[in-house]
Parts: C-alpha cells; sequence; structure tokens
C-alpha cells in the first residue's frame, strides 16, 4: 500500500464526499489527486481520482475547485469532458488486469472516478532503482499484462502512461493491474501545451512529446519496453527525446544501450530483442499490435515463470555483461515528424 502523501490542493482526510470518507492520499500529479476512501453504503475501500488540474484550477475554501482565470475555464471545461468519457472508457473493460471503474460523479464543481482498490504494491516499489527482476518472474507478468493491454487497443484507447508506477502487483497473487490511464491527462496537455503533465521521461516515446504525433498501439508498447529495460537492467532507459537528437540530429549512434547488450547471459535473447524491437526510436519500426509483441517473446519458447518475490536482485558488477555483442545498426534518416516543442 502507498505510503499517505500531502497535497496544497487535497480535500482534507476525514471529509465525507458522499457516501465515500476519505482517508489518506494515494498520490498526486499535475492533472489529479487520488485518495484512499472507505465507502460507507457497501463497508469497503475504494480508491477515488478528482479532477484538478494544476496549471488550471486551485481548490477554495468551500472545496471547490475553481478554473484560475476565464482562458483557464474554458481548458478546464474541455478536460472535464474528457476525464469524464474516460471513466465511462474504463468503466466498460471488464478485465482482471485493467483497474476496475465503478462510478463518477460530480461535486465542488469538478468530477470523481471510483474504482477498486486493491492491496499491493507498484512494480516500481516492487523493483527498486538498482536492482532487477529474473526471467521467470518476467514471464509471469507479461501474459496477463499484455492481455489486459490487448484489450485497451481492441477498444480504440490507448493507455499513454505505462510505467513501473502504473502497474501495480497484488498482494493475493502479485498478477499486475494497468491503473492511472494517461489519455484523458494527455488530452488536456497537448491542448495547454504542457508537457510536463503528459509524458514520463524515460517511458514516454518521441511522438508524445508532439502535438500532433503519430499515436497509436506503438506508443503504449515502447512505454512498455521501457518498464523492461528497467526491469532487466536496473535503471530507467535514457530519454526518447535525447536519443531522438543523437540519432537524427548528430547523426550519432543511438546513446541507449541495446537490451541484447545489457542483459546477455542473464536473459534470453528473445526477450531481448523484443526489448530492443519496442524501444526503437521510429514508431513504425516498433511492433505495430501487442499480437507482434507477444508473438517476439513467445512464439518460439515456452519459458518457465513465477511470480515476483519480495525479494529482487540487485545489479552487481558481477552481473554486468562482460563482453559487448554487436549493437544494432542505426537508421540515419529522420522521422517523418515535426520537430519537438
Amino acid at each position: 500500500m502507498p505510503e499517505p502523501t500531502n497535497h496544497r490542493n487535497a480535500l482534507p482526510i476525514g471529509h465525507q464526499l458522499q457516501e465515500y470518507h476519505l482517508q489518506s492520499i494515494l498520490g498526486h500529479g499535475g492533472f489529479g489527486i487520488t485518495y484512499l476512501a472507505h465507502d460507507t453504503a457497501l463497508d469497503a475501500p475504494v480508491a477515488i481520482k478528482e479532477y484538478l488540474p494544476n496549471d488550471l484550477a486551485v481548490r477554495e475554501r468551500d472545496y471547490s475547485v475553481q478554473p484560475k482565470s476565464q482562458q483557464d475555464a474554458d481548458e478546464f471545461a474541455w478536460g472535464l469532458e474528457r476525464f469524464i468519457q474516460e471513466a465511462r472508457t474504463l468503466a466498460r473493460f471488464k478485465h482482471p488486469n485493467i483497474v476496475r471503474v465503478l462510478r463518477f460523479f460530480p461535486a465542488h464543481n469538478t468530477a470523481y472516478i471510483v474504482m477498486d482498490y486493491e492491496q499491493g504494491r507498484s512494480l516500481a516499489q516492487a523493483i527498486k532503482e538498482g536492482e532487477t527482476a529474473e526471467e521467470a518472474e518476467l514471464m509471469s507478468l507479461l501474459p496477463p499484462l499484455l492481455d489486459g493491454l490487448k484489450t485497451v487497443h481492441n477498444a480504440g484507447y490507448l493507455h499513454r502512461d505505462i510505467k513501473p508506477a502504473n502497474i501495480y502487483l497484488r498482494d493475493s497473487d502479485n498478477s499486475p493491474v494497468l491503473i492511472d490511464f494517461g489519455s484523458a491527462r494527455y488530452d488536456v496537455g497537448s491542448r495547454s501545451r504542457s508537457v510536463t503533465t503528459i509524458v514520463s521521461p524515460g517511458y514516454s516515446p518521441f511522438e508524445q512529446y508532439q502535438s500532433d504525433g503519430n499515436h497509436g498501439p506503438w506508443t503504449d508498447i515502447y512505454a512498455l519496453g521501457a518498464v523492461l529495460y528497467r526491469t532487466i537492467g536496473g535503471k530507467t532507459p535514457l530519454e526518447s527525446t535525447k536519443r531522438i537528437d543523437a540519432i537524427f540530429i548528430y547523426n550519432k549512434p543511438d546513446p541507449l544501450k541495446p537490451a541484447v547488450e545489457l542483459g546477455q547471459r542473464r536473459y534470453s535473447k528473445l526477450l531481448l530483442e523484443a526489448i530492443d524491437w519496442a524501444l526503437q526510436a521510429r514508431e513504425t519500426e516498433r511492433p505495430q499490435t501487442v499480437a507482434e509483441f507477444q508473438k517476439a517473446i513467445f512464439s518460439h519458447s515456452t519459458p518457465i515463470s513465477r511470480p515476483f518475490s519480495k525479494k529482487t536482485t540487485p545489479l552487481s558488477p558481477q552481473s554486468r555483461p562482460q563482453s559487448r555483442p554487436q549493437a544494432r545498426p542505426q537508421t540515419q534518416s529522420r522521422p517523418q515528424t515535426p520537430s519537438r516543442p
């Protein structure tokens, strides 16, 4: 369970929000605040996400959320509608590896999404900086995670913020759950041109830094590839904009060390090559669907899998590769996309 945190715009702990009694703050960001609450009608814990974009609105003394200006009011209302649309979309998903939306409701001049609350920890908490996962653990994580993501994409929707903090592992069986979808947040950030609201450095591909980037399943696949890179290498991969600058502006080799080098002798070549494919700088050179990515990882073998353990493997000098295989070839032409802001 995440440690409660404070936030200057948060509702006070103990506040009664319809039938929900707020108990703590689970997390907050530029787009809103997520609370742990007790459903007094059902006598059950729930997670509640509040729409409160910091760039556009503030909390007043009467607990209402008010835009900072008339221009902000238009942006706030536009974003609020997309927040509600996201709630409706997520509520349609009935998948064990996608966070379940129970309802949404308006209050305090904003809106709230009520979701299942699961006891567990995020992948970021399970595998801390400098630690790695074993391949058997990854092979337990990937099938349900990819199946959930495929369900999202088949509905014509994208997650847009896959990262270790947004993959939750249940205490009951270590099964993964995709949480904190970022599509509404991305729409609002793109419209207001607040890039810091819509990207997660190291996990967001280059197209997410652009106002008219070419988004699709490949966008989420890049982010998932970055998550896997983090789990085998012990650190967040290099930001995609720095890779793009090196490759397509300065005509230099990709500064991101290939996974086939980073994880050799510790992970299967099949898995490492799939990670490198997912992390291609050009969106057209990545897997275009989850099914393609699944096939790349699983088609030629039946790997042993086991759930994530409480213990993870520190990345030590002994576990690093001792020899350098041939690096993957670099594409020398610049992607057919506008310059980043």
